[in-house]
């Protein structure tokens, strides 16, 4: 979780660390009010309000911890008439302490504009730069890993209960799943997901529970009661709330059996998947795996964005969105594994997960999350692939 000191500008962020994952990454300190990180000269400087100045010099990396009453914070709110303002402006004036102020500032692209427009009134170049801050992040080590695996086991233990759930659910007249005598809905499915993951130190938020038709929209969460012989998709993306690293993982399930239609998309989408995790190395590029996967798909009957998509014209079934992306702090990172032109590195850490969608039958989807080593990749997902229930 060490940030990379070889970048050739000076770095800044302006932002609550509870919720900013660039501030929290290079500082390694936890607050749920603004703080100013300032990396200049390969030295990192870190501001906090008093009240966060204590155990800031306990705990965060950087090499001088810093109050806001040093930088007269206080005192700039009261000429400014903004908080905003002053947090940005006492930062220009530590750049300018440190002989900083004549290249340019580097921030993430997610900087408040009031901090900006702050900074460049006085005179500082400011530059947003995604893929440098997303590359600081990018390459986990062995302890993020471990962190991530650790939310990884939580979500499979959640997701093992609701598989639990639906197995032990009975079967109305009308093909309703009952859950203690009452139909068993998305909404309760989730709750009973997401109160287990509570109970392993994790928080989610937007756990997917649908079922039927709704499962055709990838992101639908899923609302009312689920029925048998219908896909269920679970997308379980936690963070542990200790270490704030994400997991995420998909599984599709049928109580009872399948269609023939829907059978045959839930094993396209598997040796789809499977394709693609046999790809999986450094220096592969993240755009081979995606069209392997839209190949294996189209070869099986399926539309792709790959194959079937119009200029201007969203593609509305098939497979209709990219192949992964990162995780870590975040739970979409760099790199993707889309059509964009991204090589994998050792270190990366990606979910690899191919969906079909189509309106009248519903949804499939199946995600794994693996790392890439030196000679391949190590999967961190450890839950079993059964469709029916």
């Amino acid at each position: 979780m060490e940030s990379n000191n070889d970048h050739p500008r000076t770095l800044l962020v302006i932002g609550a660390s509870e919720h900013d994952a660039a501030a929290y990454h290079l500082s390694g300190f936890l607050a749920p009010d603004p703080v100013i990180f300032l990396e200049a000269a390969g030295k990192r400087y870190l501001a906090v309000s008093s009240m966060e100045y204590g155990r800031a010099k306990r705990e965060a990396r950087a090499e001088e911890v810093l109050s806001f009453d040093e930088l007269n914070v206080m005192t700039l709110a009261r000429e400014l008439k903004s908080g905003g303002r002053a947090l940005a402006a006492a930062a220009a004036n530590l750049l300018e302490k440190l002989g900083a102020t004549g290249s340019p500032v580097a921030v993430p692209p997610t900087l408040s504009v009031v901090y900006a427009d702050e900074l460049r009134a006085r005179g500082l170049t400011v530059t947003p730069e995604a893929k440098l801050f997303a590359d600081l992040r990018r390459v986990k080590t062995e302890q993020e890993i471990s962190y991530v695996e650790k939310t990884q086991r939580a979500v499979e233990d959640a997701c093992a209960h609701a598989v639990r759930i639906l197995r032990e659910a009975g079967v109305s007249v009308d093909g309703t799943l009952l859950h203690e005598g009452e139909p068993l809905t998305s909404e309760r499915l989730r709750f009973e997901i997401d109160t287990e993951l509570l109970r392993r130190g994790c928080a989610a938020s937007g756990t997917i529970t649908a079922g039927g038709a709704q499962t055709a929209d990838p992101h639908e969460r899923g609302h009312g009661p689920l029925k048998a012989g219908e896909p269920i998709i679970l997308d379980i993306f936690p963070a542990d709330k200790t270490t704030r690293y994400y997991a995420d993982m998909t599984r599709t399930f049928v109580k009872g059996e399948p269609g023939e239609e829907l059978q045959k998309m839930y094993d396209a989408v598997l040796e789809s998947q499977e394709a693609a995790l046999a790809m999986i190395g450094p220096g592969t590029n993240g755009r081979d795996i995606h069209n392997k996967v839209s190949d294996v798909l189209h070869e099986a009957g399926y539309k792709t964005l790959v194959h079937d998509q119009r200029p201007g014209e969203p593609l509305q079934e098939g497979f209709i969105h990219g192949t992964g992306h990162g995780v870590g702090l975040e739970i979409h990172e760099s790199p993707r594994v889309s059509i964009a032109d991204e090589k994998l590195v050792p270190g990366d850490v990606v979910t690899i997960e191919p969906g079909l969608y189509y309106g009248g039958i519903g949804g499939v989807r199946i995600e794994d999350l693996v790392v890439v080593t030196e000679s391949g990749c190590r999967n961190l997902t450890n839950f079993p692939k059964e469709f029916r229930v």
